[in-house]
Parts: C-alpha cells; sequence; structure tokens
C-alpha cells in the first residue's frame, strides 16, 4: 500500500475507542496503570510523588543500562521456543531488521533499539524532556489530543477470552503523563482491521509460514497481558556515553 494510501485508510478508517488506561501496554510488554514497574510510567510517578528528580532518572538510567535484550523473548520477558528478532511479531506480514544497532545514533528509540557501544546521554535526557513536557502540558492545560492532533494510537490486541489490550503505537509518554496524574480511562484510536485476535492465531501470516511455532505466537500475544516483569536482561551494564564513538 502506498504512503498515499496509508494516510487516507488512518483518516477515514481509524475509530476512536475509550479504554482502561490499565489495558494499555508499552511495546516492551511493560503495562500501564497497575503499579507495576514501567520505566516512563514509574519515571513520572516518581517525581510527581516523590518530587526526587535525580533519584528517578538514576533509577530509569539504571533500568536502560540493565535492560539489553538480545531477542524477542527477552524483550518480554518469557520463555520461547526459538529465537525471533527483536518486533518480529507473528500476526505481522513483514520482518523488521534487527533492533541492533552498531551506531548508537541510529537507534530510533533508547527502549525498543539498542547498540552494543552503549546508550547516548543526549538521547537519555530527550526521554527526559519528552516525558516532562508531557507531564507539564497536561498539567498546565489539560488533555486536549484534538487541539494538540496528539492522538493515542494503539493496536488491539484480542484475546480467546474476549480481554483487550491496546498496544501503543504512538502516546507512550502521554499515557505515562495521565497515569501519573490519577487518569482511569483513556481514548486511543486504532484500525480495525489491525486488530490481533487469538482465535485468528493459525491464520497469523508468521504461523502460516512456519516461521513461528503456535506455542510461541501465543505466547508473544499472552505477553501483553500477563506484562513484563523482567526489567534486566543482562549483567554486563551498558556504557552511557557523552558523545558517539
Amino acid at each position: 500500500m502506498s504512503t498515499v494510501l496509508q494516510r487516507l485508510a488512518n483518516r477515514w478508517l481509524k475509530r476512536a475507542e475509550v479504554v482502561p488506561l490499565s489495558n494499555c501496554v508499552h511495546f516492551c510488554g511493560f503495562r500501564y496503570g497497575m503499579g507495576e514497574y514501567n520505566p516512563y510510567e514509574t519515571y513520572l510517578h516518581d517525581i510527581t510523588f516523590t518530587g526526587d528528580r535525580e533519584a528517578a532518572r538514576r533509577r530509569f538510567v539504571d533500568f536502560l543500562r540493565y535492560y539489553r535484550p538480545k531477542d524477542l523473548g527477552e524483550a518480554l520477558g518469557v520463555d520461547l521456543e526459538r529465537h525471533y528478532n527483536l518486533w518480529c511479531y507473528p500476526w505481522t506480514r513483514r520482518m523488521p531488521p534487527s533492533g541492533w544497532h552498531d551506531d548508537p545514533a541510529s537507534c530510533p528509540d533508547i527502549l525498543t533499539n539498542f547498540s552494543s557501544r552503549g546508550v547516548l546521554l543526549h538521547r537519555i535526557e530527550e526521554e527526559f524532556g519528552w516525558l516532562e513536557r508531557s507531564l507539564d502540558s497536561i498539567c498546565e492545560h489539560g488533555y486536549q489530543p484534538r487541539k494538540f492532533g496528539s492522538q493515542l494510537c494503539a493496536r488491539k490486541l484480542v484475546r480467546a477470552d474476549g480481554e483487550c489490550r491496546y498496544l501503543l503505537e504512538d502516546g507512550n509518554h502521554r499515557v505515562a503523563a495521565l497515569s501519573a496524574l490519577g487518569e482511569q480511562t483513556v481514548t486511543v484510536s486504532m484500525l480495525p482491521i489491525k486488530t490481533v485476535r487469538e482465535t485468528d492465531l493459525l491464520r497469523w501470516p508468521q504461523v502460516r509460514r512456519g516461521s513461528y511455532s503456535t506455542a510461541d505466537a501465543r505466547s508473544v500475544l499472552h505477553a501483553y497481558f500477563d506484562g513484563n516483569q523482567r526489567v534486566r536482561t543482562t549483567e554486563d551494564p551498558a556504557d552511557i556515553l557523552e558523545a558517539a564513538p
């Protein structure tokens, strides 16, 4: 599908749905509104309720140094039968490139992409800025997604028993801020045709191709319902880099 057609589809086919904030989940499997560790949410909760910004930042950096998953199972905190590259989902048609980069400056996102050389300090500071600006903006102006053109975009995941989760594709910083401010519900925008249903598992593209076992495909889906408790994936912490090597 061309870029123009994709934009038209997004404009005319997307639907808005008010959902419990606690049903929203980050790509890495960290749930929101559950009182569990979530790097974005925990950071904003820490500075909101303790006021100790430096301690909150140290905790966030410590997470980044030790959360270094080599494959999707490690990233989601689940044990899988096979090795799958980061963010290679069983329900997608195309497999993305590896989430590991030689150049740390090439990482589009430091929570989902990694470099063996380490993490750039200015990229961490960007995260702090985005998170704090989201919180400050909502505190000052309220949450006005229509005014600021900042809809929360998600992919709906539906378990066999009908339980739903909303995998946030855009808006994690804002949901973290809303959670820190005590909101219980959020409005998410999604394409119904992209909904992932466990009842369709045998028809998921990577399962049909044999790239995924049915057990692993189910485990990946369920990881977004159960939450990720594995916040450390390595004993060898990443270096924090003042500048690109």
